[in-house]
């Protein structure tokens, strides 16, 4: 018989599946305790997707502070260099990512395929310049770890064609294709955020595929605790019917289990790992980047959490309704508010541009934070946010276009103590 959950104990059960819950930090620590949070969150990731805005702080920094609050970076600079402490690799696990040795390991598959598929740039390059890859090594063999630019300019390439869009040298294209195929390792990023790559060492036996792709869905299903069957393939970015079969074997072993979610729209039916945690109620107030493992998935942040998000980016500031790149707000288990951030870190000042109320249309109005509660809450955070990222003030917009939240926020860091 097909167990029935209800939906705050599957809200609770994700959210501790991905490391929630724990009492968070106030102030930044050493690099040793920096270094267990960053292993303790990936514990439950595997991996953290790796953005380069910077308007608050870097998508990739802040699931650990999340999870654990303010904390060191530099612990996961230490964790991708080379040597006997690397404990991470960039690869393509979801989208661009710091990834476990394991997962990388893993996604031997994704980059075998990469090397067997025909690139439009490759099939030009290989006629003009067909000595280019052992050209690109040689380089790197001489200069260390070096950017893609830097590469092309030591080899005097730097026509980079015309038009929109991506608008790289031939040796660019050459070195992505490399990166991606696992011939070269990306060892780091330079000041200006740009891959610094070396000739790769040779690979372990590769895991088969069939087996690869049963490990990296036990991995998504134990690090989401409940969800859908499209939710476990996106974690890794892999295709639905390429995890079908894996998902089955799982099931009939018993690893996973067909659960029923209510719903005030519908039930769903999720599957369940065995070893997911228990649904007991939590006591955390935190920012979430939405490229956090928690919020992967658009379909499932909207079935679980109720809520609709597409980032500001790309959308012209006109038509935009909250902000250029908010943060979600997770208070217990829901997520009732974002906020738009801003670091002036000339002036030491953290900017909330605004502060948005969530709709929440499905969630029962007794489970709905009040906007004065949802401001107290926030405003401890931001205290938090702030001191991590060594800013000395907040100063929050208020009027029109910056939400319902802004007024509440303003007066609540006004009141509220000086501590978070």
């Amino acid at each position: 018989m097909t167990e029935t959950l209800t939906w705050t104990t599957a809200r609770r059960i994700a959210l501790r599946a991905q490391g929630l819950g724990p009492a968070r930090r106030a102030d930044t620590p050493g690099p040793a305790a920096s270094r267990r949070a960053l292993a303790r969150t990936l514990e439950s990731t595997h991996l953290l997707q790796i953005d380069s805005v910077s308007v608050f702080a870097r998508a990739h920094h802040l699931p650990v502070y999340t999870r654990s609050g303010p904390w060191a970076p530099s612990a996961l600079e230490r964790a991708v260099r080379p040597g006997p402490t690397r404990s991470l690799r960039e690869s393509f696990a979801h989208e661009a990512a710091f990834a476990t040795e394991d997962v990388h390991r893993l996604l031997a598959f994704r980059r075998r395929t990469v090397s067997e598929r025909d690139w439009g740039a490759l099939r030009e390059i290989a006629t003009s310049s067909p000595q280019l890859f052992d050209r690109i090594r040689a380089v790197l063999a001489e200069l260390g770890p070096a950017s893609a630019a830097e590469v092309s300019a030591h080899l005097g390439d730097t026509e980079r064609g015309e038009g929109w869009g991506w608008r790289r040298t031939s040796t660019q294209w050459a070195v992505e294709y490399l990166f991606r195929t696992g011939a070269l390792d990306c060892v780091g990023r330079s000041a200006q955020f740009e891959r610094l790559y070396r000739v790769a060492e040779a690979e372990e036996a590769p895991v088969d595929e069939p087996a690869a792709l049963r490990a990296l869905v036990e991995k998504a299903a134990r690090s989401l605790g409940v969800a859908e069957p499209g939710s476990l393939a996106d974690y890794f970015r892999l295709r639905r019917r390429e995890v079908t079969p894996a998902l089955q074997e799982l099931v009939d072993e018993g690893t996973l289990s067909e659960v029923t979610v209510t719903h005030p729209a519908g039930a769903r039916t999720m599957l369940r790992h065995r070893d997911a945690p228990s649904p007991t109620p939590l006591r955390v107030a935190a920012l979430v980047s939405p490229f956090d493992p928690l919020v992967f998935h658009r379909p499932r942040l909207a079935h679980l959490f109720d809520v609709d998000y597409r980032i500001g980016i790309y959308t012209p500031a006109a038509k935009r309704t909250t902000g250029y790149y908010s943060l979600l707000f997770l208070l217990g288990d829901v997520i009732p508010a974002r906020v738009d951030l801003r670091a002036d870190r000339a002036a030491g000042v953290l900017e909330v541009r605004g502060s948005f109320r969530e709709p929440l249309p499905h969630l029962p109005a007794r489970q709905r934070p009040s906007a004065p509660g949802i401001a107290e809450a926030l405003a401890a955070e931001l205290r938090r946010a702030a001191r991590w990222q060594g800013l000395d003030g907040i100063e929050v917009r208020t009027g029109d276009g910056t939400g319902e939240l802004s007024a509440p926020l303003a007066a609540a860091l006004a009141e509220g103590p000086a501590t978070g």
